[in-house]
């Protein structure tokens, strides 16, 4: 082989090697600082006790979806009023919608949010519970531009529970009867048959689930946030897919409080996470990719 060639190749490898380690460093990097821990005390009952699932329809242009995001109720500094938070393991952190909880406030003056020097609005000594679980945080950021002043006595959303709530402990969506349960107790009894995909990474934000997707494989975002789309992806990688129908422009869908277009294509093959496989889906991408 010659020299130069030689030269080239092993230059290659170790421009591939250096990119490869930098990449990983990096999401190593990326995941750690994404990885908040709200929650400084986690209580529960003896018995773990779970929480009813509570979808939303949604529609977005000419689709209509009966489990756009579900939400599950919460009672927040122990007011016995019946509220709600959108369950969304797509976002780091739990946040309250500032304009739903200064309405609130009027009621209840426990739920005053106070301004830090950095500008950002939180509930101090926040005191959240799930079912028979609870979790408290010295502070709960709340997002002043979000939630509405005019409340619906049926469906107070006061706000969405992030992976921080999830952190270190272990989390039961039960989808066939639509229960949610949050614990820290033994959960490997007969009640409950899990079947573990191989190579899932749960311990930081965001949970990462190996898949097959086009022949390719992939590791893929667990969103509950997103739970009317089967998979989305950047715009650039749903314009790659090689076994899939034409690109559909549909209009549009809202994200945290920001409204874009998205695009669709159905795949000719399958995607497969563990032993579960979904036949010739939809994949969804939009401009906030």
């Amino acid at each position: 082989m010659n020299k130069v060639v030689k030269v080239l190749l092993i230059l290659a490898f170790i421009t591939s090697a250096l990119l490869f380690g930098s990449w990983k460093v990096f999401n190593h990097y990326w995941r750690t600082n994404s990885t908040v821990n709200t929650f400084g005390t986690f209580t529960e009952g003896d018995v773990p006790t779970p929480t009813k699932i509570k979808w939303v329809e949604g529609t977005y242009g000419s689709v209509t979806s009966p489990i756009s995001a579900f939400f599950v109720e919460v009672q927040l500094n122990g007011i016995s009023d019946s509220f709600y938070m959108q369950f969304d393991t797509g976002t780091p952190q739990t946040v309250l919608y500032g304009k739903t909880i200064n309405k609130l406030n009027e009621k209840y003056p426990t739920l005053n949010l106070t301004q830090s020097e950095s500008g950002n609005y939180w509930l101090e000594s926040a005191d959240l519970k799930i079912g028979s679980a609870r979790l408290q945080a010295e502070q709960l950021l709340a997002r002043p531009t979000m939630g509405s002043d005019s409340l619906d006595s049926n469906f107070i959303i006061i706000g969405s529970i992030g992976f921080d709530a999830i952190l270190n402990k272990k989390l039961i969506l039960d989808f066939k009867n639509n229960l949610l349960t949050l614990t820290n107790k033994d959960i490997n009894q007969p009640e409950y048959a899990f079947k573990n995909v191989e190579g899932a990474n749960l311990h930081q934000f965001p949970i990462l689930l190996p898949a097959i997707v086009d022949g390719e494989k992939v590791q893929l975002q667990f969103d509950s946030g997103s739970s009317m789309f089967s998979l989305i992806m950047d715009n650039q990688k749903l314009a790659d897919l090689k076994n899939a129908d034409e690109i559909d422009t549909l209009c549009c869908i809202t994200s945290w409080g920001k409204s874009f277009d998205f695009y669709r294509r159905k795949l000719e093959t399958n995607i497969k996470i563990g032993n579960i496989t979904e036949d010739k889906p939809y994949v969804y991408s939009s401009n906030s990719m």
